[in-house]
């Protein structure tokens, strides 16, 4: 599914982005896509993903 459509990423893309890095940050995620926030309507469910794919725990 089509997470961000200012970027045209897709929620597996984000899965990839994480498990590379391993970061619970957003903005790492855009980074390691190569891009940046822009209407920042994505990053509620980029956080969702993120809390689902390294669980809910909010420790670094």
């Amino acid at each position: 599914m089509i997470v961000c459509s200012c970027n045209v990423f897709t929620d597996q893309d984000v899965r990839f982005a994480i498990e590379v890095e391993r970061t619970r940050s957003i903005s790492k995620v855009y980074g390691c896509l190569g891009c940046s926030a822009r209407c920042g309507r994505c990053a509620r469910t980029i956080r969702r993903i993120i809390d689902e794919a390294l669980g809910t725990d909010e420790t670094p």
